[in-house]
């Protein structure tokens, strides 16, 4: 009867609270344990990473796309790359196979002539005024108002050119410290004529074609220049005037010079002539600028005293 009762009806015994309640307590306590040192784990992993990121001491090189520095932003060992770049100066002509020497501009001696610390140097290629001629003073004004005493200069000599000329000039291209070329400025400002290469019995130089398409200036029937302004004033002169032009007679243009005219025997007025007498301008600008030879030389407003 006892063994009935104990494995029979009635209410079923609850399970013992002993050692396997306890022992799953124990597991899902575990289990959290480790769910949160895992978690902890990455986070201190990942801030690892950043710091050393940020500190540079990362192994190994990062991705290309972390390398990248923002246009205009400068990065420690890099030069700043502005996002619009300066227009760059303007570069001197290649001269392949010339010797280049540095030196220093002391004066300007005329229009295709300079004085420097190596010596006098006669520009390569070109032909200006001479002293007494119409345009010698604007040719060398051009030169003076870009250079002064001191400034740096390269001289360029040309392979197969001629070193010196008869005067024992250094003959040279003469570049400034911005890349101008002396001789071409001096051509494309009318102020003087592409001279003294193959097409007149000199060697060929590298700049000739380019010297001989920038010429304004021209020469006269005495093989002499005309600069572009002098030409200007010598068309002005002979024009016709707003008087018939059967009645006034310009007999003044046949002399090309004041010497030439105090030695006529037509009878014509040996001058002085005024540029401030309406009936005497025109004559006085011929003489003055017209022929090339300075007739108003001391520029006292009177042509040939």
């Amino acid at each position: 009867m006892a063994e009935k009762t104990a494995r029979g009806g009635g209410e079923p015994t609850p399970a013992p609270a002993g050692p396997d309640r306890a022992r799953r307590k124990l597991n899902r306590a575990l289990s959290t344990i480790v769910q949160m040192r895992s978690t902890r784990a990455s986070r201190v992993a990942g801030l690892a990473v950043v710091v050393l990121g940020l500190c540079g001491c990362a192994s190994g090189p990062l991705p290309a796309a972390e390398q990248s520095v923002p246009t205009g932003v400068q990065s420690e060992g890099q030069t700043m790359s502005p996002t619009h770049a300066p227009s760059p100066a303007k570069s001197a002509p290649a001269f392949p196979g010339s010797e280049w020497q540095s030196a220093t501009f002391m004066a300007v001696v005329d229009g295709d002539t300079v004085q420097t610390d190596k010596g006098s140097v006669r520009l390569m290629g070109i032909d200006a005024p001479e002293m007494g001629e119409c345009g010698y003073d604007d040719a060398s004004r051009t030169i003076g108002d870009l250079l002064s005493a001191g400034d740096s200069v390269q001289l360029v000599l040309s392979a197969g050119q001629n070193d010196r000329d008869s005067y024992g000039r250094l003959i040279r291209y003469v570049i400034t410290s911005d890349g101008i070329d002396l001789g071409l400025m001096q051509l494309e400002a009318g102020q003087a004529v592409a001279r003294y290469d193959s097409t007149d019995g000199y060697p060929e130089h590298p700049q000739q074609a380019t010297y001989h398409t920038a010429q304004l200036a021209s020469l006269g029937p005495d093989r002499s220049v005309v600069t572009l302004d002098c030409q200007a004033i010598a068309d002005r002169t002979t024009q016709p005037s707003s008087q018939d032009d059967d009645a006034v007679d310009r007999w003044w243009l046949q002399y090309p010079s004041c010497a030439q005219l105090k030695k006529n025997t037509a009878g014509h007025p040996t001058g002085p002539f005024n540029r401030d007498n309406p009936d005497e301008a025109a004559i006085y600008e011929w003489f003055a600028y017209g022929t090339g030879n300075r007739g108003d030389g001391d520029g006292d407003g009177l042509a040939c005293e």
